[in-house]
């Protein structure tokens, strides 16, 4: 006999693709997760993975038994959802899911005045370089600049915020400041790797690049911020985070070359928990108030 514990770590490692990766999500140790996978088979007779040296892929007896796990996780996380809805207390766990820059560098320096406002909550703020499944339950609330179309999830616009070209006060002084993009070409240009590809921003630098190289590619905006920081070359940085850096300018003529709008995401049945519901109103607010600075119109 098996348990739905076991479905839950079959699912985890049909997701992620090996146990040591399923564990981790899971927060358990790998043994914990093979040994559910093994009565689970045990119990159903039958393999449920091949494994290969890619990873774990399902057998068909694991692609038919995939939908049927789903339905079953479904119907566990709703009943948890609507016990937590039960909850009134404004107090317990939020967990937050958002970009590593909207996290590092707009949301974090904000959190102490909600916690202020209500101290018996518990924050996580979850940068993951995938956009969590609030369905499954792997965040409460996110703050995403993509919308969603899932039935089950509210999804509100509050604001926008926008990219500009930057590079360091000693660059400028050494190298000159490039004015337009053609011009940008003899500048060492600093970009986003490929896990970015199909973003706005990696869009943008393709077409200002033309066929160049990259100097550097990072999949984070901290990195890059630290490269021009120090003088490696230029980079296509978001306002909010390059125009409140002192050794930081813009240059092509200080425009904003990406606008990007800002999502507050939430799962229908945890928009009525209070506490869930806080944490998003205030995502809203603090977006929506900081406007000038998120679209580039506040320089310090």
């Amino acid at each position: 006999m098996f348990e739905w514990s076991d479905l839950r770590q079959f699912l985890a490692v049909h997701r992620a693709g090996t146990l040591s990766a399923a564990a981790r999500e899971l927060a358990v140790d790998q043994t914990t997760v093979g040994r559910h996978l093994a009565r689970l088979e045990h119990a159903l007779g039958a393999r449920l993975f091949e494994r290969r040296s890619s990873g774990f892929v399902l057998t068909p007896a694991g692609r038919e038994l995939l939908p049927m796990a789903e339905r079953m996780e479904e119907e566990a996380l709703s009943v948890e959802r609507v016990s937590m809805g039960r909850d009134r207390k404004l107090e317990g766990l939020v967990r937050i899911t958002t970009t590593e820059a909207l996290g590092a560098r707009f949301l974090a320096p904000r959190l102490s005045t909600l916690m202020k406002r209500y101290p018996r909550l518990q924050l996580e703020v979850l940068t993951a370089f995938r956009a969590l499944n609030l369905s499954r339950h792997e965040a409460d609330v996110a703050l995403r600049i993509l919308p969603t179309t899932q039935s089950s999830l509210l999804v509100r616009r509050v604001g926008g915020f926008a990219s500009a070209v930057y590079a360091s006060r000693a660059y400028v002084a050494a190298r000159g400041a490039p004015k337009n993009l053609t011009e940008l070409a003899s500048h060492p240009l600093l970009g986003f790797d490929d896990s970015l590809a199909k973003t706005e921003e990696v869009r943008w630098l393709e077409r200002a690049r033309a066929g160049r190289p990259f100097v550097m590619r990072s999949n984070s905006t901290n990195t890059l911020l630290a490269a021009v920081r120090a003088g490696l070359g230029v980079a296509l940085l978001p306002c909010f985070a390059a125009d409140l850096e002192p050794d930081v300018v813009r240059v092509l003529g200080q425009q904003v070359e990406v606008t990007r709008d800002v999502w507050v995401v939430v799962h229908r049945e945890m928009a009525r928990v209070p506490r869930v519901r806080a944490v998003a109103s205030f995502l809203g607010d603090v977006v929506r108030e900081e406007q000038r600075l998120l679209m580039g119109r506040r320089r310090t």
